[in-house]
């Protein structure tokens, strides 16, 4: 089942964030134990996934949408630094940009509308009232107008090659204990296991 966004809720001060039992049901994680530990678990995605699920889209767009965008926007306001890229990442910043876009209006067409005439492109965001018409590959990419204002994912994009990969990308505004300015461009070694 999709879940459509719900009125904001508050992340601080007065938490008003909350689960609905449809948004529990569809979580795409079940904990084995009691406890949990921070990590990252990278597979494979295909989309379209199950539909209904976390999975069906490569965003997944929920009942927390509205709260999450707002609490970024707090965020992105306080430390503008949250969001950064390596000078020599910017074509990889606008292809993100367009994934992102196209992706989003595809799947969501009822919230998020994509026009595009060569390199003018005009970007809705329905629910946050964002209309915006830009020329694609021209001047600032915008990082943070994607990454803060349009998808509620943290986004780290390696750039390299083999096993061996830099971030050079990084928009990080969930309080796991990165830092972003001291992230980037850091080595990770990435060990690729088969899953078969």
């Amino acid at each position: 089942m999709r879940i459509a966004p719900k009125e904001i809720e508050t992340f601080r001060d007065d938490f008003t964030y909350s689960n609905s039992m449809e948004a529990i049901a569809r979580f795409p994680f079940p904990f084995p134990e009691d406890e949990y530990r921070y990590s990252v678990n990278i597979e494979p995605h295909t989309t379209p996934g199950p539909e209904g699920t976390a999975y069906e889209f490569l965003f997944d767009i929920d009942e927390h949408y509205l709260s999450e965008m707002a609490e970024r926007d707090i965020v992105l306001k306080e430390n503008p630094k949250r969001c950064l890229t390596m000078p020599h990442m910017d074509l990889a910043c606008w292809d993100l940009i367009e994934r992102t876009m196209v992706s989003l209006s595809e799947d969501y067409p009822t919230w998020f509308e994509l026009s595009r005439n060569g390199e003018q492109w005009r970007w809705q965001n329905k629910l946050l009232q964002i209309d915006d018409t830009f020329v694609f590959g021209e001047g600032e990419t915008g990082l943070n107008k994607l990454v803060g204002f349009t998808q509620g994912e943290d986004l780290i994009a390696l750039n390299g090659f083999g096993t061996d990969f830099d971030a050079d990308i990084a928009g990080l505004l969930e309080q796991q204990g990165d830092n972003v300015a001291l992230n980037l461009g850091d080595d990770y070694s990435v060990r690729i296991y088969n899953a078969d």
